[in-house]
């Protein structure tokens, strides 16, 4: 069958799509990236033309019951009119147990809105099923993330029977396989499921903490309970009186989703969970294929292609977050966990002791190693606006999923930070019908890696584009339930749905500063990765090392966190390789593309070398930029739209390095534009 499924980045959305596919459906992942907005019906039809079955698992989180409505009932209305107009045979609605009473909807916004979807498809005279699913386990760290204050959390007093959302998915496969009753010529199906097991949100958190010891990253040591809801959803009316009953408890989804305890000892451990990490254990699994690995991340995420969050899952049509993932059990993911490799997720690392080669997790356990890898990334520079719902320091798989909900078609974003992350960001929310106004330091654009030329013809793209550029420093702000307000240091305020923050990042040093590890701006290793306590290395955005062709340097990229992370870990292994790549680094901005090698900073001399227009003056579209230093010697290469360079950029790095140029002129031609 084809299957469009609409919401398929979300939490629900991700396991349905999987498992569609598990079954050999065909599925389009509908999304407003690839043209379809279920808010504005736009591309809807085009999307649904020939599918067989149609899955909303659509959300929008939002307490304000008027918004709610508006998008539920918008969203379900233009999925049946496309439908209806399509032909297609089954329709199937991922809804909420109890959202249609009034008693439980009346305290609780979202709820009313979930309501209206379901009215909406009861009276589509389509064939549909609405499946009415109880709490999931998946959304309690979710909600303990966001109401847990130092070490107190507040939970809404709420009884409920949580169920697996990977059962909710195969039961949603098996209804879009379900035929129509032929009798009526429709009909509208309603299944309740739910789990086994009656607790409290309270009491969920609390036995999911005693196994985790962190969710979220939050280990609150207080939950307190406030009837936020209302008496209806305190006292069981999100439990349906029938329905499907699943079998997962709390316990066994416990143990599926965390497979492992953690064990007294590992004979490598990696703290942090990011790029560095995937890596790494690909590098140690070349020299030893059996050794036990286990991997310690505060973010609940698994291992993602960080450049995938700002370029191709907003841009590539069929990009699916399952496929960013370096390493997880997730289907769809790029590689999975070995037997003897243990992913510890949403699970802090307090304390290092060198001397005896071990550890302190958050929850007080005690974990010795063989060697250790510290991977522990970068952090945000946070300002003065918080963070929260509406403000993101964009570094996250949820900061990811956060902004694909706020950043809907015609939806109003301040991007703030006219750096790397920034310029990418606004450029992608912007191709994706999101209306940006862009808060830099300064213009033109990109001015301390660009020369003068090149920078403003990329200041131009971005204003000829429609993002409004204001000039200003962040001071501060606020935020409301259905958007936020920007202040800068001159006293602008601008209002928009939602903020994301890009101004820099710091080294995550704490762990080995703490632990007497030499840090300056990173942890510092030699040519081998290695820091100066014995059996541990370090690798990614934290690490400064040594590099052979530039001298000693931190890099906060993606090629340098995989090529340090495998030569970390083989070395981990037992290898014996010095770290000799000079990483390079790539971007997309609208039709530009570029990669650059090196110290792309203006504070070096340029020499731009364009191609040459029918006009015969010089064509932006096409160049490479050299940056030379004062006695000549090349330092960075930026190539501009000039592809599979990156090689001859190092070798002439390299080559000048030891022999200057004299002659600036003669670098042009050095590698050729096409």
């Amino acid at each position: 069958m084809k299957v469009v499924v609409l919401g398929a980045t979300g939490t629900i959305g991700t396991l349905i799509t999987a498992r569609l596919r598990e079954f050999g459906h065909e599925v389009l992942a509908a999304s407003r990236s690839s043209g379809v907005d279920a808010v504005t019906g736009e591309g809807l039809e085009a999307a649904l033309a020939g599918a067989d079955a149609v899955v909303d698992a659509l959300n929008r989180e939002t307490l304000s019951a008027a918004a709610a409505i508006e998008y539920f009932a918008t969203t379900a209305g233009n999925v049946c009119a496309a439908a209806r107009r399509a032909g297609v045979g089954r329709l199937v609605c991922v809804s909420i147990a109890g959202a249609a009473d009034p008693a439980v909807n009346k305290a609780y916004g979202y709820y009313r809105g979930k309501a209206a979807q379901e009215h909406a498809y009861r009276s589509s005279g389509l064939p549909v099923t609405i499946i009415h699913s109880t709490q999931w386990f998946e959304l309690v760290p979710t909600i303990l993330r966001r109401t847990t204050v130092g070490p107190v959390a507040v939970l809404p007093t709420m009884r409920m029977a949580a169920v697996s959302a990977a059962s909710v998915a195969r039961l949603v496969a098996d209804e879009v396989a379900r035929k129509p009753d032929g009798r009526t010529g429709h009909e509208v199906r309603e299944v309740a499921i739910r789990g086994p097991e009656i607790a409290t949100a309270a009491d969920v958190a609390r036995k999911m903490l005693a196994v985790r010891g962190s969710l979220g990253g939050k280990s609150p040591k207080r939950i307190l309970e406030a009837p936020l809801f209302g008496r209806a959803i305190a006292s069981g009316g999100l439990i349906p009186e029938d329905g499907l009953v699943d079998e997962v408890t709390l316990e066994q989804w416990l143990a599926g989703t965390r497979p492992h305890a953690v064990r007294d000892a590992y004979d490598y451990v990696i703290v942090g969970a990011g790029m560095a990490a995937a890596k790494a254990i690909d590098g140690i699994r070349a020299e030893d294929q059996a050794g036990s690995i286990g991997v310690f991340g505060e973010d609940p995420s698994a291992p993602v292609y960080r450049p995938d969050l700002s370029k191709t899952l907003w841009l590539k049509e069929d990009a699916s977050l399952e496929e960013s993932l370096m390493l997880s059990e997730a289907p769809g993911a790029a590689k999975t966990p070995d037997e003897s490799t243990e992913l510890h997720l949403g699970t802090a690392v307090t304390s290092l002791t060198p001397d005896d080669r071990s550890l302190v997790l958050d929850g007080g356990q005690r974990v010795r190693y063989g060697k250790l890898l510290l991977a522990t990334g970068a952090a945000p520079r946070l300002t003065g606006l918080e963070p929260g719902s509406r403000v993101l320091y964009y570094r996250t798989v949820d900061d990811f999923r956060r902004l694909r909900e706020l950043a809907r078609a015609r939806a109003h974003v301040v991007v703030v930070g006219g750096g790397y992350i920034g310029t990418e960001l606004a450029a992608v929310l912007t191709q994706n019908g999101v209306r940006v106004t862009f808060v830099v330091a300064y213009v033109p654009l990109l001015a301390h890696l660009f020369p003068d030329s090149l920078a403003q013809t990329v200041t131009r793209e971005f204003s000829d584009r429609g993002v409004e550029l204001v000039v200003g420093r962040l001071a501060g702000g606020s935020t409301r339930r259905k958007g936020v307000t920007v202040r800068l240091e001159d006293g602008t305020e601008i209002t928009a749905d939602a903020a994301v923050v890009g101004v820099g990042v710091s080294p995550r040093t704490e762990l080995a500063r703490a632990a007497g590890l030499a840090v300056d701006d990173g942890i510092l290793v030699d040519d081998h990765l290695r820091t100066g306590a014995h059996s541990i290395y370090a690798a990614g955005d934290v690490a400064r090392y040594p590099d052979r062709l530039l001298g000693v340097r931190r890099v906060e990229h993606a090629a340098a966190a995989e090529t340090m992370g495998t030569v970390a870990g083989r070395n981990m292994a037992g290898a014996d390789r010095p770290y000799r790549t000079t990483p390079f680094f790539w971007s997309d901005l609208f039709d530009f593309g570029y990669e650059a090698v090196g110290e792309v900073d203006t504070r070096h001399r340029t020499v731009e070398d364009w191609a040459v227009g029918e006009d015969g003056q010089p064509d932006h579209s096409t160049g490479v930029i050299y940056y030379v230093n004062r006695i000549g010697a090349v330092r960075g290469v930026l190539l501009w739209n000039v592809w599979e360079s990156v090689r001859p950029a190092r070798k002439l790095i390299e080559r000048t390095g030891i022999e200057p140029v004299r002659d600036l002129d003669s670098l042009r031609g050095e590698i050729p534009l096409g």
